[in-house]
């Protein structure tokens, strides 16, 4: 247990190390004294425009998150909300993105459904995300183009192309997979050392478990248009932001740049600190040719509206159910059994 502790340690030492080295580069390769003085000038309307759309992202995520769940069980609609919040502020807080664990098993703890089923639908969110950001992604390069940095058009629309063929095939993959499941699987499992066949079997049952709901196509379909609704609407709050700045965006340059931001969002750092101000700022100076001063102080006002609001809520949501991130820690410890015995 100690060692196991100690290693937990330095991967939060490490994190948090990288999230301040990405940080500190990122501020100090802008002007600070044009960045300053272009967030004064920013227009608060719209900024309050973007803090609301960004709130009801959160919403619209845990709605689909009930519809994916349906077939395990019904949370209820405060549930959902509040779970979710709470992944999003410890995923705020704590790094490898600990909410992506913590929010199922914090469901399963408020409402008695299954953990297998609550973890393996969070794999669903995340393809599903994925597929749409890189859907839109293709789709923003193919309508925008003309409002896209020139020099950048080669290199989008090739990315365009092998985004679009990738989420083909891995489409094409997660189907054979499902309509093949038990045969797949043992294939599969057989290519591992002996040894680790029977986990790697159980992992991708787990996995599949919670591809299951997308088996059918009413479903599919229905579970599909809430994904891509959600990402037109963070494409939205992005729209939104830019006129505080006076930046000229549309959905489609909004698309471009999510596609980098996600990117960014997957650096191992709390909050996506350092990693997300990148790609929010790379994406603007790159694709939309917006000057650095501006886009260093968009990508630091964007973090905050997507990170700030939501970890507030979801502190006080886990404050009002009598629960402290120590014990969501040991939430998580004592429910993580459960789930792999299934």
């Amino acid at each position: 247990m100690r060692g196991q502790n100690g290693r937990h340690l330095w991967k939060l030492l490490a994190s948090i190390l990288l999230a301040v080295v990405l940080f500190a580069v990122f501020l100090w390769t802008a002007p600070l004294g044009e960045v300053g003085a272009t967030l004064a000038r920013v227009k608060v309307f719209w900024v309050l425009a973007s803090v609301a759309v960004a709130l009801a992202t959160y919403t619209i995520r845990a709605l689909r998150w009930g519809l994916i769940l349906r077939p395990v069980g019904r949370a209820g609609t405060a549930n959902l909300l509040g779970c979710t919040a709470a992944g999003f502020a410890t995923s705020t807080i704590l790094p490898a993105r600990a909410g992506e664990i913590v929010r199922p098993l914090l469901l399963t703890a408020r409402t008695g459904l299954p953990a297998a089923g609550t973890l393996a639908s969070i794999l669903t969110e995340r393809l599903l995300d994925g597929a749409s950001v890189l859907l839109l992604f293709a789709g923003g390069v193919v309508f925008a183009h003309s409002s896209l940095n020139p020099d950048s058009l080669t290199l989008l629309r090739d990315a365009a192309m092998l985004t679009t063929a990738g989420l083909a095939v891995a489409v094409a993959i997660v189907f054979l997979l499902l309509r093949h499941r038990t045969g797949t699987v043992t294939r599969l499992a057989s290519l591992a050392p002996a040894r680790f066949r029977s986990r790697v079997e159980s992992f991708i049952h787990h996995l599949l478990d919670g591809l299951e709901v997308l088996r059918s196509p009413l479903r599919l379909t229905e579970i599909a248009l809430w994904s891509l609704g959600l990402w037109v609407v963070i494409g939205w709050q992005l729209v939104l932001l830019a006129k505080a700045f006076d930046l000229p965006m549309n959905l489609g340059q909004s698309f471009v740049v999510l596609a980098v931001a996600v990117i960014g969002l997957a650096v191992p750092a709390p909050a996506g600190v350092g990693g997300f101000h990148w790609a929010i700022r790379v994406g603007l100076t790159q694709f939309m040719s917006v000057g650095v001063p501006t886009a260093t102080a968009f990508a630091l006002l964007h973090h905050a509206i997507c990170f700030f609001p939501i970890t507030v809520l979801g502190l006080a949501y886990l404050a009002g159910v009598g629960l402290s991130l120590g014990r969501v820690r040991a939430l998580q410890a004592d429910v993580q059994p459960d789930a792999e015995a299934r």
